[in-house]
């Protein structure tokens, strides 16, 4: 189902503050970068930064993105076999996601072509 991932996710306060950090103490600068979203491509894993909208709460902890085809279709048949998935978008033209969560609730998160 899944043969790649395409980063971890972390939820930020502050894009500028946090791009700043991970440049300056990691050595790393950015691939993408923008005020809602910013990447540093590190060995062909992905650092993804996400801003936080200030009407949802977030855990403190990473996401890991995994990389699909089929992203519709994949939403529906874990919502028929019972996995907790929400928030099914459009990201950009050709590009989809949605969250799962396993038992615990750790937040996984599925990007891909539709």
């Amino acid at each position: 189902m899944f043969n790649t991932a395409y980063g971890t996710m972390y939820y930020v306060d502050d894009m500028a503050a946090s791009i700043k950090f991970y440049s300056s103490h990691f050595g790393i600068k950015p691939s993408h970068e923008s005020e809602a979203w910013t990447e540093f491509s590190i060995g062909g894993h992905n650092l993804c930064l996400h801003a936080k909208d200030p009407e949802q709460t977030y855990k403190t902890n990473g996401v890991l993105i995994f990389h699909a085809k089929g992203v519709k279709n994949l939403f529906g048949k874990m919502q028929n076999e019972g996995v907790k998935v929400s928030g099914l978008h459009e990201v950009h033209p050709g590009a989809w996601s949605f969250h799962a969560y396993d038992l615990t609730g750790n937040e996984i998160s599925i990007y891909g072509e539709p």
